[in-house]
């Protein structure tokens, strides 16, 4: 059986700008990369619209989400308390969502941030924790066949192909969280933030990115998965 997600990403929507998703969506569910917008509004309204054409929306927050915001924890909760309001969205922050044998893991990430400081190191490190340990407990999980990872981030340095951001080599990339992947359970990865397509297979694993960036025509990368 073959299971079908649309990857989008970095929408960077404004209050007031018009996205319009009418016929485009190819699979039953979609995944969303992060970096909708940083007016929580605006993140409600495009999260609605998407989910009158999937049957799941799973959401992973991105770094845009908190522009001009102190408090990571704060700002993800209003984000989740709107999201649960949503039918068929799930914002996929220590969430897992498990469809017919795949399970979909996702986090921000934080990773590629210039001068990252303060409250955003402790989210990242707390994000990779959280990938690594999650990865770890669905190894046992006897329905989970195939695990998707969804991240806002750049998952791994050689994904920048050498435009990577500076004082990166002091970051740790989520990808070292696949160390807890002892049994290849993770077939795909999509992943945000970086601004052109990307779709290659590293260690048996699929790479996948979908940026917007006010592309015009856009449309959503089908990722396919075998259970």
């Amino acid at each position: 059986m073959e299971i079908g997600f649309d990857l989008i990403s970095d929408l960077h929507l404004l209050p007031g700008d018009v996205f319009n998703w009418e016929n485009k969506a190819t699979s039953l569910y979609c995944i969303v990369a992060g970096n909708v917008s940083h007016d929580l509004r605006t993140i409600a309204i495009t999260l609605t619209h998407l989910s009158n054409f999937y049957q799941g929306v799973f959401y992973s927050l991105g770094t845009l989400e908190y522009e001009n915001m102190t408090d990571i924890d704060t700002r993800t909760n209003d984000i989740i308390r709107v999201c649960n309001h949503i039918r068929n969205v799930a914002v996929l922050h220590q969430r897992v969502v498990i469809i017919d044998g795949v399970a979909i893991l996702g986090c921000n990430g934080w990773y590629g941030i210039p001068d990252l400081k303060g409250s955003a190191i402790a989210a990242h490190l707390d994000d990779i924790h959280y990938l690594k340990k999650s990865i770890e407990k669905l190894q046992r999980h006897l329905d989970v066949t195939k695990i998707l990872l969804v991240s806002n981030s750049v998952p791994r340095q050689e994904l920048y192909y050498g435009e990577e951001p500076p004082g990166i080599l002091a970051q740790y990339e989520p990808a070292i969280a696949l160390m807890a992947d002892t049994e290849h359970k993770v077939s795909n990865w999509a992943f945000g933030t970086y601004k052109k397509n990307v779709d290659t297979v590293i260690n048996d694993i699929n790479y996948v990115t979908n940026p917007y960036y006010k592309l015009n025509p856009y449309w959503a990368k089908r990722i396919s998965i075998e259970v």
